[in-house]
């Protein structure tokens, strides 16, 4: 049975809550067709070696083991870890590593020593007591740090939504869009990576062709509670270590002067540079979330570690800042918050108010742009007044009256519409001929080729969609309009944004949801590319086919071969029990099983 068939075989018997596991953990990228293309995609040697070098230490060595000894009876826990990945299956004579998995682990495991981390492994840790008083000024400064985190998530979000954030490199997101959020937020581009990698785990963000688009478990979690995005967070990074790599990281620490970073090199041993850079970001999160204070792990990791959230969760709460209903407005068209905003008072304020600063308390700022968002989000003028005024509790400064007067009175005065395909994919219009030829002449729109189509109107080749953004980030105010000149507002659903990836469903359930019906076809009634997608699989793994078609009479004969070609609508294979080469055509074959 060759490794394909075997991995295929093993995760048609999965539960979906083990198949979920395997994919959180083993990153799958693309959309699996099939068991058959999932498990392609699990032995590809990239994909292979990122597992690897991931590896828990017990883990590590159970493979190393099963490496120099195939089928040993490896005493080690870390094995039902291996076959629960992939790299590793058991059969009536033991665990085996797969071929290409133990390919790719020698020279990885090659001087490795296990010896080190296993002795300290096995160190007794005295429980927690609940009950005892913790360092308060630890929780106090690990309360500002989950608070700070959970405040740039949210920016993260509405970055998403404000920008095409398009899929770039083997990290999934480009050097321009940390370093743009990263200055936002006046953090390092390694914290902004942790946030996108949180985000991506926590599956708030979903990749679709090139980019990424918001989902609504990013509308969940903006709309929960402190307290309840905290829970998230901190599940999400035990989650992220593995149970094995949990378990061990957990007695690896000793309260309170251990040191997180060398306890995470211990747990995780065949590190390389690729993944060193994951354990940065790693160190990175636990600061940010509450577990790590000065590179010391808190009583908040170590109760998280034994799977006790609740209790951290009581103990984090009330060093948790307290949530404020009001807001300082400046003549400078500032807004400053003394403390962070309740769920509803921050959604609205959002929509026409940039934020600047990102702390307990906060500093934000009005703008023709900013205004224009609320505008076209279908407030008015007078709305947006009344909500300053209620959260200062006083008359606006006579700048802020200026301003909202004047965008109310500039909305809409640079209209895109959706033109034809072609060179005038958008046409750009406006009463304001001079706005026009700025916009031609704006050395910065270079790329855009805009053209003056008619008078008054500029067109370009580019979407709507990507025109309205890129007019924005040089800060041009534009408005999308629809075919009877309705102004589309950015919010597609929901109150915090343009939630476009809209199903309830888990991302990663309804993958193999579709796995599980595509398979269930191809055992039923495949249609065309379904056998030929089969029939070109066992071909390429040298794997035998079971095909059931119709003879001439139109009675169904079942043939079992080995597959070498198909060639002008014909499967050639041979028929080792009847030791002949049979040609079957492929209009008369009903189904296919592979193995």
């Amino acid at each position: 049975m060759s490794d394909l068939l075997r991995l295929a075989t093993d995760l048609k018997g999965r539960s979906n809550e083990s198949l979920v596991a395997l994919l959180q953990r083993r990153n799958v990228a693309g959309a699996p067709k099939d068991f058959f293309d999932l498990a392609q995609a699990l032995l590809a040697p990239k994909s292979i070696q990122a597992a690897i070098v991931k590896l828990a230490a017990s883990e590590a060595d159970a493979l190393n083991e099963l490496v120099e000894n195939s089928g040993s009876d490896v005493t080690d826990n870390g094995t039902a870890g291996l076959i629960e990945l992939g790299l590793v299956y058991r059969d009536a004579k033991g665990p085996h590593p797969y071929e290409v998995t133990a390919e790719i682990a020698r020279p990885i495991l090659a001087g490795k020593d296990f010896i080190q981390t296993k002795t300290a492994a096995i160190s007794i840790i005295p429980e927690i007591d609940p009950s005892a008083e913790p360092d308060r000024s630890t929780l106090g400064l690990a309360a500002i740090a989950a608070f700070e985190t959970q405040h740039a998530i949210t920016e993260l979000v509405l970055d998403v939504e404000q920008h095409l954030v398009r899929q770039v490199g083997k990290t999934g997101f480009g050097v321009s869009d940390v370093k743009r959020l990263a200055t936002h937020l006046r953090r390092t581009n390694t914290q902004v990576r942790g946030y996108f990698v949180l985000a991506q785990q926590l599956r708030m963000v979903e990749l679709i062709g090139d980019r990424w688009w918001l989902t609504t478990r990013a509308e969940s979690f903006l709309a929960a509670s402190m307290i309840e995005r905290w829970s998230m967070l901190a599940n999400q990074w035990i989650a992220s270590l593995g149970s094995v790599g949990a378990r061990q990281l957990r007695q690896l620490l000793t309260l309170p002067t251990n040191d997180i970073a060398g306890a995470l090199r211990a747990v995780f041993p065949l590190a390389d540079e690729n993944l060193g850079d994951e354990l940065e970001i790693l160190l990175e999160q636990a600061q940010g979330i509450g577990f790590s204070v000065a590179g010391a792990p808190t009583v908040l990791l170590t109760l998280c570690l034994e799977g006790k959230f609740d209790v951290a969760r009581d103990l984090l709460q009330p060093h948790l800042p307290q949530l404020q209903h009001s807001l300082i407005v400046q003549a400078d068209l500032s807004l400053i918050a003394p403390g962070p905003l309740d769920t509803p008072t921050e959604a609205i304020l959002r929509k026409f108010a940039q934020i600047e600063q990102v702390s307990v308390a906060s500093t934000y700022r009005l703008s023709s742009l900013s205004v224009s968002n609320g505008l076209e989000c279908g407030l008015t003028a007078e709305q947006i007044r009344t909500v300053l005024t209620d959260l200062s509790a006083k008359s606006l400064p006579q700048p802020v009256e200026y301003l909202l007067n004047e965008a109310a009175g500039r909305f809409g005065r640079l209209r895109i519409a959706e033109g034809k395909t072609g060179a005038d994919r958008s046409v750009l219009s406006s009463t304001d001929g001079i706005l026009l030829t700025e916009i031609l002449n704006d050395s910065r729109l270079r790329p855009f080729a805009f053209y003056a189509l008619s008078a008054g109107t500029l067109a370009t080749r580019f979407e709507p969609e990507v025109v309205y953004f890129g007019l924005r980030d040089y800060g041009y105010v534009p408005v999308r309009i629809d075919a009877t000149g309705a102004v589309i507002s950015p919010e597609n659903k929901g109150s915090w944004g343009n939630l476009v990836v809209g199903a309830e469903t888990d991302p990663l359930l309804a993958l193999i949801t579709a796995v599980r019906s595509a398979d269930e076809r191809v055992g039923a009634q495949p249609d065309d590319q379904d056998l030929t997608r089969q029939i070109q699989l066992a071909i390429k793994n040298k794997t035998a086919l079971t095909v059931a078609l119709t003879d001439r009479s139109g009675n169904e004969v079942e043939f079992r071969i080995l597959p070498t070609a198909l060639v002008n609508g014909r499967l050639r294979g041979l028929d080792k029990k009847a030791d002949i080469e049979r040609t079957l055509p492929l209009e008369r074959i009903l189904r296919v099983a592979i193995g």
